[in-house]
């Protein structure tokens, strides 16, 4: 057989993979939201709401039951309206950082190699991403150094390739600066192209979403707010990644951007 390996031998390497996949625990189901439906601080109190500050975030799942007769507001560029899932975060944090510190750490791509989320797979800290670099546009091959304060202002589009972990995929990404002033900012952040894990593609091009909202406090705190939107490409992939795995990541970003070390307090989940 020219050297290839046995057509039925190699699915069962692929199924024997697909299984380490395959955990779902009880935490992530009692993390899922059947109260508020997602609630970004568009002019309004979010949900969930900001904790006290110097509290834990509060974190919230929805499945794609949850957010069925939901409507998702204007603000967040919530293509088609439809979703397998999403995660809100909503946190309070002390930083001297101002306006352009903040963004300058947002554009400091490199910096997310050193990010790191509590695996429910491997019950370990591992790094989120084992690539990440900023682009010169949307061409994967053009790398460049990180965006300064001067490129993350208001209406700026910059992109950036980011390899997970988990699928190993390098996947270019758009980020947004949709608002940027002295005290409020609003990221978003979009896949560009297809995201793929091993030889299937399971989220196409702008079906992963992530907005960030900012806001400084007087005395020395910031409000954050993160929307994570989720859309699969076929109800398969929903058996093979909890929910849960997406709130650990949203925590770990939460961390890196308020500048808490992301592998130094417990877990949100096993």
């Amino acid at each position: 057989m020219s050297g290839k390996p046995h057509l039925a031998t190699y699915w069962n390497a692929v199924v024997q993979t697909i299984a380490v996949f395959l955990v779902v625990s009880s935490a992530a189901m009692a993390a899922i939201s059947t109260g508020e439906k997602p609630r970004p601080p568009c002019g309004v109190e979010p949900s969930p709401n900001y904790p006290a500050l110097d509290a834990p975030p509060v974190i919230k799942l929805w499945t794609q039951a949850d957010l069925a007769s939901w409507s998702p507001p204007l603000c967040t560029a919530w293509a088609g309206g439809s979703a397998t899932l999403a995660v809100g975060l909503a946190g309070r944090f002390r930083s001297a950082s101002d306006a352009d510190a903040m963004l300058a750490r947002i554009g400091a791509v490199s910096s997310l190699r050193d990010v790191r989320y509590w695996s429910i797979t491997d019950k370990q800290w591992n790094p989120m991403f084992v690539r990440a670099t900023a682009l010169d546009g949307p061409d994967p091959k053009k790398a460049r150094v990180d965006f300064s304060t001067s490129e993350m202002r208001a209406g700026s589009d910059v992109y950036f390739l980011a390899a997970d972990n988990r699928s190993r995929d390098e996947a270019v990404s758009r980020l947004h600066v949709r608002e940027a002033d002295s005290g409020h900012i609003i990221i978003e952040t979009a896949n560009v192209t297809p995201l793929r894990w091993m030889f299937l593609s399971f989220a196409a091009p702008g079906n992963i979403q992530t907005w960030y909202f900012l806001d400084r406090e007087a005395g020395g705190s910031w409000r954050f707010y993160s929307l994570t939107r989720v859309l699969y490409g076929s109800p398969f992939f929903v058996r093979f990644v909890s929910g849960e795995s997406y709130v650990n990541r949203a925590l770990a970003m939460y961390r890196h951007l308020a500048g808490i070390p992301t592998d130094r307090d417990p877990p949100p989940g096993p």
